[in-house]
Order: C-alpha cells, then sequence, then structure tokens
C-alpha cells in the first residue's frame, strides 16, 4: 500500500493521557482490547486512561461561490455545490468521530475574508481543513498566507488546471491535498490527529523513583499469569536459561502501566538496569513488556532519554497508520549494502493493530545475561518503511521505503552477533550504506508496509523536512 486514500485506522514534547475511547479511535486499539479480554487481561488499557488531554479542535473552511454554473467547477450547478459540500462535511464529520478530533465548521462560504481570519483568531484552533471549491482561489491563498502558524491542509477535488496553487507549495506548516479521491478527507482529520498526538506526547523514563517499590508490590495474580502464558505459548521455542524468568519479566508490563497512568504519561522508555544494565544484579530487562505496550499502541522505547525521538516516530506512526514496528540500533551490512536494526523489543503485531497476525518469535535470554528477550522472525520480501526523527533538536524525518530482506531465521544467533532480534532491509535508495546519517539518536524505527508518501506528506503539515537515509532532505513534492 503507497497511500491512505482510504480511511486509516513540531517539537512539542509534554502531553497528557488521551481519554481510553480516543486511544482506542486512534491507535486502532480496539482490537487490541477484544484480544486482550479474550486472553484475560482487558485491564491493561488502563494506562491510557484520560488524565485531561482533550481532544485536537479542527475548524474547517469552505471556499465556494455562493451560487454554481459558469465558471465554477466542480460542479457546475448550484445544486451540485451543495451536495458536494454536504458529501465532504459528512466524511469529516464521520472521520472526527472516529479519531477522536473536535471538528467545527467555521464557516460554509468566505464572503468576507478579514472576518473569516477573526474567527480563526476568536476560535483559535489546531488544525485547519480548507476545502476548495472554486475557480477563483486566490481568497484562499491570501487566507492561507495570514492564518498563522496553524497546521493547515488545503483540500480540492480537481478544482483547477494549471499551477494555480503553487504559492501554497511554500508556506510553512501547509499541506495541499488536490486529489479526486474526496475519502482522502478522512486522513486528512486522521493527520490532525497524529499531530496532537506527537506535539502531546509525554514519556516516562523508568526506573523512575519508586519504580522497584512498586515492582515488589505485584503479585503473580491472574493479570501476570495471563501475560506469561501467552508469550509462553506463542513462542516457537523458549531457551531453557529464560524458561523460569517469564512470570518474573510479566510483572514489569504492570508496574510500567501503573506508573505512566498515575504520573500522567501516555508513553515509556526504559535505561539501565531495566535495559542495557539489565540481567546482572537480580535484574530483569523489560523487553516483553515494551513488546506488550506497542502491540497495544502505546510508545515504549528502550535505552531511555536517547529514544525519545523514537517515542515521536511511534506515536506518529501508531496514530496515523495504526500498526506498530520495530525500533533498532542503526547498523549496517557492507558487503549487501543494506542497512540492519537490532534489538530485543519488536512488536509482534506487525501487520496492524487490527489484525490477527502476529509474528513468529522465541523467547531468548537477555544477550549473555539472565533475562527474557523476544527474538522476532520478520517476514522476508514485505515492503517496510523506516523512520527516523534524528533529533528533537531539529524539523528532519528520515522516510525511506523499502523490503525484508533477512530476519532471525535467516540470521542465527550464534554465529551473528547483535539484539536478539536483527532484521536486515534492502532500500530503495541509491548511494553507499555506510554513509547512515550521523544522527545524535542510534535509533530508527521499521514498519511493514510502504507508507513513503504519507508520511511525507505529513512532514509537510508538521513542518518537518524529509531526508534520505544520509540525512539529505529530499523534496516531498
Amino acid at each position: 500500500m503507497t497511500g491512505l486514500s482510504k480511511p486509516l485506522l513540531g517539537k512539542g514534547y509534554t502531553m497528557c493521557v488521551p481519554s481510553r475511547r480516543d486511544f482506542l479511535a486512534t491507535a486502532g486499539a480496539a482490537a487490541a482490547a477484544t484480544q486482550l479480554d479474550v486472553l484475560g487481561f482487558a485491564s491493561s488499557l488502563v494506562a491510557a486512561q484520560s488524565t485531561g488531554a482533550g481532544k485536537p479542535r479542527v475548524a474547517v473552511v469552505h471556499f465556494r461561490k455562493e451560487k454554481g454554473g459558469g465558471c465554477v467547477w466542480p460542479p457546475s450547478t448550484t445544486k451540485e455545490l451543495a451536495q458536494t459540500q454536504q458529501l465532504e462535511n459528512r466524511i469529516l464529520s464521520d472521520a472526527a468521530a472516529r479519531h477522536g478530533v473536535t471538528l467545527n465548521v467555521l464557516t460554509d462560504r468566505v464572503t468576507d475574508l478579514s472576518a473569516t481570519l477573526h474567527q480563526v483568531a476568536q476560535a483559535k484552533p489546531n488544525g485547519l481543513i480548507l476545502l476548495a471549491m472554486d475557480f477563483d482561489i486566490r481568497p484562499m491563498i491570501e487566507f492561507c498566507q495570514k492564518r498563522g502558524d496553524i497546521p493547515t491542509i488545503v483540500y480540492g477535488n480537481i478544482v483547477h488546471m494549471g499551477r494555480s496553487f503553487e504559492p501554497l507549495r511554500k508556506l510553512p506548516k501547509t499541506l495541499l491535498a488536490h486529489t479526486d479521491d474526496v475519502k482522502w478527507l478522512d486522513t486528512a482529520v486522521r493527520m490532525q490527529r497524529a499531530l496532537w498526538d506527537v506535539n502531546h506526547l509525554k514519556l516516562l523514563d523508568c526506573p523512575c523513583p519508586g519504580y522497584y517499590e512498586e515492582l515488589k508490590k505485584v503479585e503473580a495474580g491472574d493479570e501476570v499469569k495471563a501475560i506469561a502464558d501467552f508469550y509462553r505459548k506463542r513462542a516457537t521455542w523458549i531457551e531453557p536459561a529464560c524458561a523460569d524468568l517469564v512470570l518474573e519479566s510479566a510483572k514489569h508490563y504492570v508496574v510500567l502501566r501503573r506508573l505512566m497512568h498515575e504520573r500522567g504519561c501516555n508513553g515509556v522508555t526504559v535505561q539501565g538496569p531495566l535495559c542495557t544494565g539489565a540481567g546482572t544484579d537480580g535484574n530483569l530487562p523489560a523487553c516483553m513488556a515494551i513488546s506488550r505496550l506497542m502491540d497495544e499502541g502505546i510508545p515504549a522505547v528502550c535505552q531511555g532519554a536517547s529514544s525519545h525521538s523514537a517515542g515521536y516516530v511511534q506515536r506518529l506512526v501508531f496514530t496515523l497508520l495504526g500498526r506498530p514496528g520495530f525500533m533498532g540500533n542503526i547498523t549496517f551490512d557492507s558487503v549487501q549494502n543494506q542497512l540492519v536494526l537490532s534489538h530485543c523489543t519488536s512488536s509482534l503485531k506487525l501487520e496492524g493493530f487490527d489484525q490477527e497476525y502476529r509474528a513468529p518469535f522465541k523467547l531468548r535470554c537477555f544477550h549473555a545475561n539472565p533475562g527474557v528477550s523476544l527474538q522476532v522472525s520478520w517476514p522476508v520480501g514485505k515492503e517496510v518503511t523506516i523512520v527516523d526523527r534524528l533529533s528533537l533538536k531539529d524539523n528532519l524525518l528520515t522516510v525511506v521505503s523499502g523490503r525484508v530482506a533477512a530476519g532471525n531465521d535467516q540470521i542465527q544467533q550464534p554465529p551473528c552477533g547483535g539484539c536478539r532480534t536483527v532484521v536486515r532491509f534492502e532500500l530503495d535508495w541509491q548511494g553507499d550504506i555506510m554513509d547512515l546519517h550521523p544522527g545524535d539518536d542510534l535509533h530508527a524505527s521499521a514498519f511493514l508496509g510502504n507508507f513513503k508518501r504519507p508520511l511525507m506528506l505529513f512532514s509537510r503539515l508538521a513542518g518537518l523536512t524529509p531526508t534520505d537515509i544520509t540525512g539529505k532532505p529530499v523534496s516531498a513534492s
């Protein structure tokens, strides 16, 4: 799939947790909730319960003449003009309900540009969707030039031949969506929701104060046993050294979920004794818990503060594309000229939150130390998108498409090294893979499916600059 024409499930970096209803709508977690009910631990979505995040407010403005006829195209009559407007409003309204957005049709027809700009200034929406329904788009262009820095999507379903839209292409935080597919308006709403989510993300860095005190309180009750049984029964193989540690590892999931909820966070990072320093002094890694949270649509990354940009990417793709993926250490195969990612926390629901598919996996020890890590086998030959927010200090977003060239079924440990899940990717990019970008985060994220185009379009709305794998800017046009 190369676009988002069909409905699919900045730099700001703080957020309260979205409401349970919003979370289910935007992350595709309704399917996950059903799945959890079957497994006996549906309460796992408590981390997504509301702490006052609210919804993004998106204003809609129609630019059209009062009556059809003459050179008004489309449509050519007043009746068709009204029918088209009703259709667009219905699609937008349905999408807003589905994706957790408060939608306000600010005006059905702009008659006074200054008055409409004043309405926007008073309403202070988080985003704008403009609908071009007339040959004369000069008022809409002037509106965009004067509307401030509100992220704006300009939609038109073939309203003009030629280059009349050209002034809009260079405006910041402005996405021009000129297409015959009126259903794309669902994606417009979803993009506004995704931008809200990434700009209101709050990650809890763990182990935080009180973490291990909470861990001691967790008993091996029904929920913990259900989680452990799920991974034991689903695993294609369990390494003997970690077989007796699965139950204890499941407790991390309960603690991470509980602390996120209590401290008003909607995502989590782990580091130190929960991550690279685990497996010693009785500290077990949280790898299994991180994978579980990602499968539920909750941003969860390892290696702590250095991975906040990966949390941004997860939140973006979870909301916009409805699927989890894999954040891994960046390296390369210089012989094959291919990208390699390796980590111990891949998600399983790689085809989407609303799909039954789960990638096959083994339960392995944590590197050479005690612990439980998922070794997930990615499907060879499938299309992928590699995404990386190079740094939260800049506006660069790496977006590259490719295919899975090899996974853990081909890359055996031993003799191969790396973290437990290793995936090699053949990229749709010409160049030396050793020229990888020198970002200040050593990670990138991979997701099944070719979503390069919609992510590059999102970059326009978010004020980001899309780059290739070396960090060199590329055109989103």
